[in-house]
């Protein structure tokens, strides 16, 4: 199979961990895998055995040039995965290679902002997706988002997964040392700074509480975002900004520790359809839960496919910071609700969210659709 993705590791981000995965996932299927992406600065070639890597350029539109070369050289009838439908979706389907399967996350379906690129950029999506043969979406949202496109007949929903062994439950007191958050009640995000991650909210939360009750909790955020400023403006405004760290980018081999650190994993994403914010489905919560964290998000977007109400977490209504007050209440007052949601959010990951789950449904649904792979 060739993965065509020029968001690939080193790069950071949900598409990039996909189709890692994708990667080692049929790679332990046996299965010979060929992966285009552009060049990074830290190159990795042959990460993962009996894979071959081809990195092309990352300028622009000289990347898109060369990857159209290097597509065709290859076979013509061995399946391509498409990170997503545009620039790789498009680039698979005028080479004219065969079948092509295309990845849906949600936002990137909507209409470009800019009024003037909509009408072209819809045509061309349409193109794509006419000409794929197969659309795999990553949960309920996003298959909805093609029904109402009309372009929902050559998808499946596969809802992501998430690398159980490497999420896995730890030592809580080692963890919440490790970020020196000891002795506190820790709550936790990850994700990009951006205003519309609700992480407002989780302050509107903590201003709920008494100040002499507030000190017992931490808030740990993780990433990097164009808003961290405005953000950390209105913690201060609010009075919680003690109550506040700002983590940084977190490196991938401390995330484990840091969801094991918390107490409670919370995004409280806002969904803006006018400005094109959404979490298509948010797979930090699943990692999250993988190492026995619970989680609460919001009934926004495809978070309520990350999310199962009762089952190792909490879904709020949008901006509803007394919600969320009641639940860090209920829960710093009750550990062994922690306890008890941390073990059921383990329980469900096992059941219905490992890789191993994944590419059964996954291969399942290529043999259904008679796609043919050596």
């Amino acid at each position: 199979m060739i993965i065509f993705s020029f968001d690939y590791p080193p790069n950071d981000g949900g598409i990039s961990r996909l189709c890692e995965e994708i990667v080692k996932g049929l790679s332990r299927k046996g299965i010979r895998v060929n992966v285009l992406t552009q060049e990074e600065q830290n190159n990795r070639k042959g990460f993962v055995p009996d894979t071959y890597e081809t990195r092309v350029t990352s300028k622009r539109p000289w990347r898109e040039l060369y990857a159209i070369r290097k597509l065709r050289y290859w076979r013509k009838d061995a399946p391509i995965i498409c990170g997503i439908w545009y620039p790789e979706g498009l680039l698979a389907i005028i080479t004219g290679i065969h079948p092509v399967i295309i990845f849906a996350h949600g936002l990137e379906l909507f209409p470009t902002r800019s009024w003037h690129r909509r009408y072209i950029w819809n045509i061309f999506k349409k193109y794509v997706f006419r000409n794929a043969d197969l659309i795999v979406a990553d949960s309920q949202y996003s298959f909805n988002i093609l029904k109402e496109q009309g372009i929902e007949k050559k998808a499946e929903i596969i809802p992501l997964a998430v690398d159980s062994l490497r999420f896995s439950p730890g030592d809580k007191k080692k963890a919440k040392s490790k970020f020196m958050a000891l002795d506190k009640f820790v709550i936790t995000s990850v994700s990009r700074i951006l205003s519309y991650k609700g992480h407002e909210v989780v302050f509107r939360a903590l201003a709920n509480l008494p100040r002499e009750r507030r000190n017992r909790f931490i808030y740990l955020i993780a990433g990097r975002g164009p808003d961290k400023d405005i953000l950390a403006q209105i913690s201060r405004e609010l009075g919680v900004e003690s109550s506040v760290r700002w983590m940084d980018f977190i490196k991938e081999e401390d995330l484990p520790d840091f969801y094991r650190a918390a107490d409670l994993f919370v995004l409280c994403t806002r969904e803006n359809m006018r400005r094109q914010e959404v979490e298509g489905f948010g797979l930090v919560f699943l990692e999250a839960q993988a190492c026995g964290t619970p989680v609460v998000g919001t009934r926004t977007g495809g978070i309520t496919d990350a999310i199962k109400e009762g089952d190792g977490g909490w879904l709020i209504a949008q901006d509803d910071a007394n919600a969320l007050t009641n639940i860090i209440i209920k829960l710093e007052e009750t550990p062994s609700e922690i306890v008890e949601a941390g073990i059921k959010a383990r329980a469900r990951i096992e059941r219905e969210s490992t890789w191993d789950s994944y590419f059964k449904r996954f291969l399942s649904i290529l043999e259904e659709r008679n796609i043919r792979y050596e």
